[in-house]
């Protein structure tokens, strides 16, 4: 995301206002003016402060991200776990009063806060510091960038518009972009700097998740795990394979008895093939659902990397039911190629060799 200085605050009603704010040495313009940049989809004001809880004298350090709810949701990514509350809750509850705030739960069960109580925060910005309330109205465990540890503190999120009032001023802010697949970096800060919206820093998700995908360890980990996939899949199939000839091997007698009996062709290739079927359906939800019980208690400690912050969000095990699908629709292939090679089989089974070989036996 650019940080920058564009944007410009609402009139506390969620309206944006369209013109330029100056500011002592600051000229916000429209955060809407990044729209205007081929590539961008959606743009945020996330403005990111130190701030400090005063609770009956005691001081709780933290971080203050204020946002704007009506653009956040359009631009942030945002877990169904990172909160218990879903994330348009979360700005409902931030619409209904502009004094709201979000806070983790690690805060509320520290001080014993709960939802509804006032709460004060010192807000320091760019050398200014303020005493603002508040009134905890959500709990919020994780949000974007925000990685907690004994520096940074406990996680405040609210209005940026109501911070901004009770300051006196606009401050500066971070701009939020989310763009569409390929865009250079370097031509949407050219594009930007057509609009005078010079662009101080740039970080992009995408750029830092492409990094990490490059690292060699982490190829080595996801090269062993698809050796491994690719040699059970290839064991699987051939265990199978072996299994069926064996089988009709053993009970080429039996065969001929039945056909000796009466039964059809086709009786008996539907009697098979169910048995065949049966067979790999049986397999198949076994390996699956041991597959996904071992995912999700083990997957999550082959993690790769050393950062301070690895664990932050928690691992997220995602199950490639696209390529089990395809997994699937290889063993209906080997069935069909059995039930094939039955009929194959059964059609040029000698009845008199099978009855003879089975009285001699």
């Amino acid at each position: 995301s650019p940080d920058d200085q564009p944007g410009v605050t609402d009139d506390g009603d969620g309206e944006t206002p369209t013109e330029a704010v100056e500011m002592g040495s600051w000229i916000f313009v429209p955060v809407s003016e990044h729209l205007r940049v081929p590539g961008i989809t959606g743009a945020t004001r996330i403005g990111s402060y130190m701030a400090s809880a005063n609770i009956g004298g005691n001081a709780a350090p933290g971080r203050f991200y204020g946002i704007d709810r009506m653009e956040f949701p359009q631009v942030a990514f945002f877990r169904s776990d990172f909160s218990s509350s879903s994330l348009g809750t979360l700005m409902n509850r931030l619409a209904l009063d502009k004094s709201a705030l979000l806070v983790n739960p690690e805060f509320m069960r520290e001080y014993q806060i709960h939802s509804g109580d006032r709460v004060e925060l010192t807000i320091s910005m760019y050398g200014e510091r303020r005493r603002i309330p508040f009134i905890v109205a959500d709990m919020v465990q994780y949000f974007p960038t925000y990685y907690p540890d004994d520096e940074t503190g406990y996680l405040f999120v609210g209005n940026l518009d109501y911070v901004f009032e009770q300051m006196g001023g606009i401050f500066p802010y971070d701009v939020w972009v989310t763009t569409e697949p390929g865009i250079d970096p370097e031509e949407m800060r050219n594009a930007l700097a057509e609009y005078d919206i010079r662009v101080l820093s740039m970080r992009g998700s995408r750029e830092s998740i492409a990094e990490e995908q490059d690292r060699p360890e982490r190829t080595g980990v996801f090269g062993l795990l698809s050796v491994g996939f690719a040699a059970a899949a290839v064991l699987t199939l051939l265990g199978f394979l072996l299994h069926a000839l064996i089988s009709f091997r053993r009970r080429f007698i039996e065969f001929g008895v039945l056909r000796a009996i009466g039964l059809s062709v086709g009786q008996m290739v539907g009697f098979l093939g169910i048995e065949q079927l049966l067979l790999i359906v049986t397999g198949t939800t076994a390996g699956t659902g041991l597959g996904i019980w071992v995912s999700d208690r083990f997957i999550p400690f082959l993690q790769v990397g050393a950062e301070r912050y690895v664990n932050i969000p928690p691992f997220v095990v995602l199950i490639a039911w696209n390529d089990i699908f395809r997994i699937y629709a290889v063993f209906g292939i080997m069935l069909v190629a059995a039930i094939a090679g039955m009929i194959w089989f059964l059609m040029h089974l000698k009845i008199f060799e099978a009855v003879k070989l089975g009285e001699a036996v």
